[in-house]
């Protein structure tokens, strides 16, 4: 599954992101085993036997709501970088058995199947994406009712396991809240009704949109799913941006005057002109590039390797020509000898490339993922037909 419309099918696409996403839940019965095909049980014992990659923020077991401590099931052990802390298999099957359910987290690369998933919401949905592998027995439930602070595609693979999804649901949640008996009593009363309960059979996907009240039990001897979590950008890091942008605007970095100067007066003035300054910067076509490359700035980490293949690199050298980024009525722009050059989102691998005596195609393309390799190599034409830069023999 290379996309969110094939995890999504048969519903369309357009009509999922219309009526569903991040609105309400949805449960999609299995047609075929595609999706099953992305975690087996033999692709999660192969992932499990590669015990050095194993410790305990990375697995975790739970029973019926509680969460087992790691000294129960973890060795400290010397390894030639000192001590470490790192699951013992014989312990965990010893837990498995009394009924332990498993949580693998952070597991979205250990498999090409993992990986294509991931990958394909991470584009898709414009969201750091991660998966984690539930791995349940006899009936038990491994966690209380809860919500998340994630967008949730849950997968299920093997076996049979019952969701309960309630009507209460948490406002744009950043934070979950602590794993305490008297939090956990408040979770229950706002969880409100039961809104469905899923029985989750293999190859079914469960949508549960950010703050959406829900628990699962398995309800065969044993159940496997695995969970895609997907998180775009929120408003909260529009912040740091501004910050950025503000320090370079004299009146923002000059002293705020005193409160009782003119009676306050001064100070709200100044506060005036401020926000009017900052609603500009907010809604300039400039700032709108910087939100959408900070916004594509998630890709990169699910890039494979293709050895023994490593290629020829591509060098390029900087010319010292008189260029300088400036912002446009349309945007970013560099203006060189030759006129303005829009960049076109690019402006920060375009800086960074000039800031160096030379570079290769490669360096840039491994430094900014997130620009496409396409819009990269146009860019370089553009600069090289001005002079800016020319290509190393």
């Amino acid at each position: 599954m290379d996309s969110l419309a094939s995890l999504v099918a048969p519903i369309p696409l357009d009509r999922f992101l219309a009526d569903y996403y991040g609105k309400q839940p949805l449960h999609i019965r299995a047609e075929s085993d595609a999706r099953r095909s992305v975690l087996t049980w033999d692709q999660l014992n192969a992932m499990l036997s590669m015990s050095s990659i194993w410790t305990e923020p990375r697995l975790k077991l739970f029973i019926e709501g509680g969460r087992i401590a790691p000294e129960h099931y973890c060795d400290t052990i010397q390894t030639l970088d000192g001590e470490t802390r790192r699951v013992n298999p014989r312990k965990v099957q010893v837990f498995l058995s009394m009924g332990a359910s498993l949580v693998a987290n952070a597991v979205e690369a250990l498999s090409p199947e993992l990986r294509e998933t991931a990958r394909g919401l991470e584009r898709d949905l414009l969201g750091l994406t991660s998966a984690n592998i539930y791995c349940s027995f006899g009936g038990r439930r491994a966690f209380n009712s809860h919500f998340d602070t994630h967008e949730v595609f849950a997968i299920h693979t093997e076996g049979e396991k019952v969701w309960r999804i309630y009507e209460g649901r948490a406002d744009n949640p950043l934070t979950a809240p602590p794993d305490h008996p008297d939090i956990q009593q408040q979770l229950d009363r706002q969880k409100g009704r039961l809104l469905q309960e899923v029985v989750m059979r293999p190859g079914d996907v469960l949508y549960i949109p950010r703050g959406q009240f829900h628990d699962a039990l398995a309800s065969s001897q044993a159940s496997l799913h695995v969970t895609f979590s997907v998180e775009p950008r929120n408003g909260r890091g529009l912040l740091r941006l501004l910050e950025q942008e503000v320090l370079s605007d004299s009146l923002f970095r000059d002293y705020l005057p005193h409160p009782a100067q003119d009676r306050g007066a001064a100070l709200d003035a100044r506060l005036e002109a401020l926000g009017d300054r900052l609603r500009a910067m907010i809604v300039s076509p400039a700032f709108r590039e910087e939100v959408v490359g900070w916004q594509q700035s998630i890709f990169g980490d699910l890039s494979e390797f293709s050895l023994p293949s490593v290629g020829p690199l591509e060098a390029f050298e900087v010319r010292p020509r008189r260029a300088e980024i400036v912002q446009g009525p349309a945007g970013w722009m560099l203006r060189t000898d030759a006129g303005l050059i829009p960049l076109e989102g690019l402006r920060k691998p375009v800086a960074w490339l000039l800031g160096r005596p030379a570079f290769t195609v490669q360096e840039l393309c491994a430094w900014f993922p997130q620009s496409g390799e396409a819009a990269l190599r146009a860019m370089l034409e553009r600069l090289s037909r001005v002079g800016l830069i020319a290509r190393r023999s």
